[in-house]
């Protein structure tokens, strides 16, 4: 079941056994062979309006694991802080989550990935036992 009072935000909650997160060219692809039950959420301008933010939600519902995923121009810092503050706003919805971000940019830069804001966020993801990706152009995920 997907969230209760998020509805208007809701994309899809289906069983698809390909999910695409994309924009400008960027984008996550989710492969859910076993067409476990996943919804995916629109957080920019929706879930929240205001203040800083990742741009979607992706939830694995049978599985427990809820990515929150920025795609992104090169600024991997300010990606960071948005899935950061993000978590700290939808986390308490998610109780039992295992909570995993996705970055996908143009391009990484090296120096970017050694910022003491992605050692933070890295940190607050291991508490649920979830993990930080920082792809260019496109990640791919198993579902």
């Amino acid at each position: 079941m997907a969230v209760v009072g998020w509805e208007s935000c809701l994309h899809y909650c289906d069983r698809r056994k390909l999910a695409v997160v994309e924009e400008n060219g960027r984008g996550v692809r989710f492969v859910n062979e076993r067409e476990k039950r996943v919804a995916l959420y629109r957080v920019d301008g929706c879930l929240i309006k205001e203040g800083v933010k990742c741009d979607f939600l992706f939830l694995v519902i049978e599985g427990d694991r809820a990515f929150f995923i920025e795609l992104k121009g090169s600024d991997l810092k300010q990606a960071v802080h948005q899935i950061a503050r993000t978590i700290e706003q939808l986390g308490k919805w998610l109780p039992g989550y295992r909570f995993e971000g996705r970055i996908v940019t143009t391009r990484v830069r090296t120096p970017a990935l050694k910022s003491t804001y992605l050692m933070k966020l890295e940190k607050m993801l291991r508490r649920t036992g979830g993990t930080l990706v920082v792809k260019a152009k496109w990640d791919e995920v198993n579902v």
